[in-house]
């Protein structure tokens, strides 16, 4: 099964036709350096004949078969803009919701009448104000079901842009989980001649400030059990790109962690406040590190940070 990072994941633009999906998606996609699709122009790329002609032809039917399969075809991408058909979020609801950070377009109905009388091209469910009434009422719950975020387009397209890239930004960022086991909840009291006198609050602290440094997100985590452990490990899968964790004790004979890891495709990296490797003869094992891309040990709380750009390294972010 292949699964999308979250930094990978589509913004996607539902709504009213009218609504200024198109114009406002293509400025987004250029704001945030990605590529633009339209679902209708490559319906009628596909078709060689327009929304409207498929429509009046072959029934609307067809029209939404053709449809199901391009925006099917679409959200396979990665990392890329898609502006959708006004009626998409009730017969495509779910390929749009996959792997996507969905954005409802919402414009006042009187400047949408005015753009269908400025484009006669749009589709014929939705010439007349009496239709888009309609449409409102049949497909606002479908809108509202799907959205991560909402936007009003109603009279400046720039502020409508820089609205929607300021609330989806935050979707988009590369999100890490850092995972500390056994006892490191202790830190600031176990053996601080070892592990020093901060806490771990501290280390949190630490991380958080560097994640917001790095514009990621990150989410710190501890326990001393190693079924929790393990339950968060595989909860990670199309939550977070990538983990850091620090095992505790559960580093030299956890094979049931080692198996977690190895049994969800979101990269880890471990990591350990001290130098594993000159202390006593069975901390020297790491039954849990074949199971990540690297070992990082000895730099104290650095360590963690160390991990972290290695994985961004491993996302070329």
């Amino acid at each position: 099964m292949e699964i999308f990072r979250p930094f990978e994941r589509n913004v996607i633009l539902i709504g009213l036709p009218g609504c200024g999906k198109t114009t406002v998606g293509r400025l987004v996609a250029e704001g945030l350096g990605r590529e633009f699709y339209d679902s209708d122009a490559e319906i009628e790329k596909r078709e060689g004949s327009t929304c409207a002609e498929i429509i009046t032809l072959r029934g609307e039917g067809a029209f939404r078969e053709i449809e199901s399969d391009v925006i099917a075809a679409l959200t396979q991408k990665r990392g890329v803009v898609i502006a959708t058909g006004g009626g998409a979020p009730v017969y495509c609801g779910a390929a749009l919701a996959k792997n996507s950070v969905v954005a409802y377009i919402q414009r006042k109905p009187e400047e949408i009448v005015k753009s269908f009388a400025e484009n006669p091209g749009l589709r014929p469910l939705s010439q007349n104000a009496g239709e888009l009434d309609k449409l409102i009422a049949a497909r606002q719950s479908y809108y509202l079901g799907l959205l991560d975020v909402a936007i009003h387009n109603n009279f400046d397209v720039e502020s409508a842009v820089n609205e929607l890239l300021e609330k989806v930004k935050p979707h988009l960022k590369a999100r890490l989980l850092v995972i500390n086991g056994p006892n490191l909840n202790m830190l600031g009291i176990r053996e601080p001649e070892i592990y020093g006198f901060a806490t771990l609050e501290d280390l949190n602290r630490h991380i958080e400030n560097a994640a917001t440094e790095r514009g990621i997100a990150v989410v710190c985590y501890q326990s001393n059990h190693e079924g929790q452990i393990i339950d968060v490990i595989q909860d990670s899968l199309g939550r977070y790109d990538g983990i850091v964790i620090n095992p505790g004790a559960y580093t030299h004979y956890s094979y049931a962690i080692h198996d977690a890891l190895k049994s969800v495709p979101v990269p880890a990296v471990e990591v350990h406040i001290s130098d594993i490797h000159s202390r006593e003869a069975f901390r020297r094992v790491s039954v849990t590190a074949p199971a990540c891309l690297a070992q990082i040990a000895g730099e104290g709380f650095n360590g963690y940070i160390s991990a972290i750009d290695v994985l961004l390294k491993e996302f070329n972010i």
